[in-house]
């Protein structure tokens, strides 16, 4: 069960949930923020992207993915 839960095939309910949570030794605690607009905006954004600037875009993703960290470059 909790293989199809990290998935994503199923959702347990909030009771097992918490018992999962139990189990692990957390507890959920829930509190109310503001509304934060900044992932409204960046989708906003990507819908306005050409297929052009997403493929560059990616392109440049990989790349960072791929660069050695700052500290291991041969001096």
């Amino acid at each position: 069960m909790i293989s199809a839960y990290e998935r994503d095939r199923r959702q347990p309910t909030l009771k097992t949930l918490l018992r999962l949570l139990r189990a692990a030794g957390f507890d959920l605690i829930f509190h109310l923020a503001p509304h934060d607009p900044h992932d409204d905006v960046l989708e906003a954004l990507e819908l306005k992207r050409t297929p052009q600037e997403k493929a560059r875009r990616d392109a440049e993703i990989e790349k960072w993915r791929r660069a050695a960290p700052a500290g291991n470059r041969a001096s």
